[in-house]
């Protein structure tokens, strides 16, 4: 990476110097509404003279001196706004937009010697006329200062910045207007503070340090909408002189901040194919609809779904609340880091969750009387059965006999011929509704005049049966386990053969679990004899067998597998307290490969139908990067279709904002055949390097001599050492915090602080996060063994990294790794 002050006669001295001019001429427009509001003098005291005053400084001031008086002039403003409580500012006075084009119109512009279509004249030539187009989250025009700043989710000139080039002809019919010409700039710029910090285009990338001079940079990364704490300006800091022959970890030298660092706002950087899916262009699928995103690790997926959030609730509030959204997370890690990038995006109140604490708390609303107690012991050929796509078929077909023996119950009830008769019809005429629907059709059917001429006790004998049936039909919890302790029942439904078979041996465990969920925990069981005399000398359960761990307790499949048996019996998931469905307008479902297909469908069908549109879901992940494997995953296709949704296609993102070219590159070698057949294009890097070690000792000097360095030449660095199993990283992080690397924490359950630092944590917890350095931990055979889950748990712990990735192995390097990385890698002393 090569970096160079910035040379005053270049070009990119004269981009830099038009940007300032033009934030100089935004921060006088937003003053000057401050100070006077739609026009009309009003009192403000000093504030209002100092900011008139800072106005008229920096239409005298040296480009050099705009900055701190720009930045002065926002705080100022705030100051004003906030003692002036009955004038707003329009737009953040602090970061007032992301992104500048300048179009120009008119003239030759699009039309080849001014000629029409089939070689007709086309219309006379016009006058050209330049706009500077600017980009923010909030619009804002000032015509006497030529200042324009758009919201890119609503103005249809925004759509040229996101669809087109720069020197790119457009000609687009937008909204019934006709928009022609040539994007003759198309720059991305990070403003923090009311500073211009970076200035992104196709010119170069440039850069201010923090004393405000500028400099070039070259092979900056674009990034992308994911966690870490990759997004601070690093301070410049002059590094110690480098080692000849010395292996370094970090990307950074000299006294210049890394560009990438200074990032713009991630709004600029959505490209023509995620803008596409955002909006509903160019097959995107529209404002309502299914949208299914396959992306590899850092190619934008997340940001297309929250933006397509953002988009919907901006466009169609009526139709799409914040709080009947949802979006749904791998982890709780994302789900912190989520729910603060929402507000960012011009939405509140959306919730964010995981899907099994989504499931919990949603169960707890519409069966609050089951057991809340879950087993963290449940059998993984139990897991798997619940978690099956033939479950979604058993449920279904029991619901369905379920329904009949209740009609054929509610049939038998009357005693006379006409009375039946009657019954039957009525009963035939609600077959289109969900069975407790059914009953409550059949209910008001008693009550109408048409079942008032029933003779004798006929009325009573339907009444009393349908009160049978509808007590029976709501009771999910009997239902679920006389179906589960079904075993010839099971037998049937689940294969024994193909993709995903399974074993009669796996159905007896499962029967047998389930029975032992029914019986009463021994606490409960026990609860009148005293505290003491109960609690077992080793402080554990009064049963600790397999059973006594399962009685009364809820495996964390259960939840899905109930929640599907209430839609199918009432239609809707229905809370208890006040009979009101949960819907959600729009859904956001994140890393969907790891949730299985009952866990979909039961998403899918809280969605609302949208008049016309169907449901809208946005459905993104990434085949390669599974981290859960007892879900029957096969692929996109073979999930759609055993949730129903057969010929829906998958938008493919073949680029990747995150990681560089020879860490995608070693990503899919570890993978094998198991690679996705499209390759993700990336940026050049940093080389990957494995670096063997014959002892522990000895990879943690070297390991801690290496992070002491990088976290002195880069302070803002965020780092993640993954090892593959948690006892792992204990061990690692006891010696690295007896060589004293500063800033280390071990990360056990997603408590990600998203600072810079040195997190300690194993590869289960780091899914869908980023970080600036990675280094694996015990990159062994013990540990990454040829297998499909070691391929799918190395390629995400090492996509995981921006900037570098490092491999360290004590002893022999595990077999997946490529042949070249192996044939190149030396003991380090």
């Amino acid at each position: 990476m090569s970096k160079r002050p910035l040379d005053p006669g270049s070009p990119g001295a004269s981009i830099v110097a038009e940007e300032v001019d033009l934030l100089a001429r935004v921060a006088v427009a937003v003053s000057s509404r401050a100070t006077h509001g739609e026009g009309e003098p009003q009192p403000g005291g000093a504030y209002d003279q100092e900011l008139i005053s800072l106005r008229d400084q920096i239409a005298e001031a040296k480009p050099e001196d705009i900055a701190p008086l720009v930045e002065q002039m926002a705080r100022v403003a705030a100051l004003a706004a906030g003692r002036r409580r009955d004038v707003a500012l329009p737009i953040d006075p602090g970061s007032p937009y992301f992104a500048h084009m300048r179009l120009r119109e008119g003239g030759a512009a699009g039309r080849p010697n001014g000629d029409g279509a089939g070689g007709h004249p086309g219309p006379p030539a016009t006058d050209v006329r330049r706009r500077d187009i600017l980009i923010g989250r909030r619009g804002f025009i000032d015509r006497a200062s030529g200042v324009q700043i758009v919201d890119w989710r609503d103005a249809p000139v925004s759509q040229i910045y996101y669809r087109f080039d720069e020197g790119d002809d457009y000609d687009e019919v937008v909204d019934a207007r006709h928009l022609a010409g040539v994007v003759e700039a198309r720059r991305n710029v990070t403003i923090h503070h009311a500073a211009l910090r970076r200035i992104g285009c196709p010119q170069g990338v440039y850069v201010a340090s923090g004393e405000g001079r500028w400099f070039e940079a070259e092979g900056v990364a674009a990034p992308t909408l994911a966690g870490g704490s990759g997004k601070a300006a690093r301070a410049p800091r002059q590094p110690p002189p480098p080692q000849r022959g010395k292996r370094s970890l970090g990307v950074h030298s000299g006294a210049v901040p890394r560009a990438d660092k200074q990032l713009p706002e991630i709004a600029a950087l959505i490209d023509p194919a995620q803008f596409d899916l955002i909006t509903g262009g160019a097959g995107g699928g529209g404002a309502t609809g299914l949208v299914v995103i396959q992306g590899g690790a850092g190619s934008g997926k997340t940001t297309v779904a929250l933006h397509r959030v953002a988009w919907l609730v901006f466009h169609d509030p009526q139709r799409f609340r914040p709080s009947r959204c949802l979006v749904v997370v791998p982890s709780q890690a994302l789900e912190r880091y989520v729910a603060g990038v929402l507000p960012a995006l011009g939405v509140r109140g959306v919730p964010v969750v995981t899907f099994h604490g989504w499931a919990r708390a949603t169960r707890r609303k519409v069966m609050p009387h089951l057991p809340d107690r879950y087993t963290e012991d449940t059998p993984a050929a139990v897991a798997r059965i619940k978690k099956h796509p033939a479950m979604l078929a058993l449920l279904a077909a029991a619901v369905d006999e379920r329904t009949r023996a209740a009609g054929q119950e509610l049939l038998a009830a009357p005693h006379g011929a006409e009375a039946r008769a009657q019954l039957s019809w009525a009963w035939e005429e609600s077959r289109s509704q969900v069975p407790l629907e059914r009953m409550a059709a059949m209910t008001r059917w008693l009550r109408g005049e048409q079942a008032a001429a029933l003779e004798g006790g006929d009325r009573p004998r339907i009444e009393l049966a349908l009160g049978r049936v509808r007590r029976r039909l709501r009771d999910v919890k009997t239902l679920f386990a006389e179906l589960l302790t079904d075993a010839g029942r099971l037998r049937a439904a689940l294969p024994t053969g193909g993709p995903d078979p399974v074993r009669d041996d796996e159905i007896r465990q499962l029967v047998e679990w389930v029975g032992a969920q029914q019986e009463d925990h021994a606490e409960a069981e026990h609860q009148d004899v005293d505290p003491e005399l109960r609690t077992p000398v080793d402080g554990g359960d009064l049963d600790d067998s397999a059973r006594g761990v399962a009685a009364g307790r809820l495996d964390a499949e259960d939840d899905a597998l109930l929640l599907r048996l209430a839609q199918l019996l009432h239609g809707d998931l229905v809370r208890e307290s006040d009979r009101e469905p949960l819907r959600y307008d729009h859904l956001a479902i994140d890393e969907a490969q790891d949730l299985s297909a009952v866990e979909i469908k039961v998403l899918l069908d809280a969605s609302v139908e949208h008049r016309g549109g169907g449901r809208s879901v946005t459905l993104c992940g990434d085949v390669a990067q599974r981290l859960v494997f007892d879900n029957a995953f096969r692929g996109w296709s073979e999930l759609l279709s055993d949730v129903g949704l057969e010929g829906v296609p998958v938008r493919p993102l073949h680029l990747s904002y995150r990681s560089t070219e020879e860490v995608m590159l070693f990503a899919r070698a570890v993978l094998g055949e198991l690679a996705h057949e499209e390759e993700v294009a990336a940026r050049p890097g940093a080389p990957v390097e494995l670096l063997r070690f014959d002892a522990m000792g000895e990879a943690v000097g070297f390991l801690a001599e290496a992070l002491r360095s990088l976290s002195g030449r880069e302070p803002t660095a965020s780092i993640a050492l993954i090892s593959r199993y948690p006892a792992q990283a204990d061990a690692w992080h006891q010696a690295l915090t007896r060589a004293e690397v500063p800033s280390l924490r071990r990360v056990r359950r997603q408590d990600f602080p998203f600072v810079p630092g040195v997190d300690v944590t194993d590869v289960t917890q780091v899914k869908g996060l980023e970080f600036d350095y990675v280094v694996l931990l015990d990159v062994t055979p013990a540990n990454y063994p040829p297998t499909v889950e070691a391929r799918h748990l190395l390629h995400i712990g090492a996509t995981r990294a921006a900037h570098q990735l490092w491999l360290v192995t004590l002893g022999t390097p595990s077999p997946i790794l490529p042949e070249s990385l192996v044939a190149t890698s030396t003991n380090e002393p």
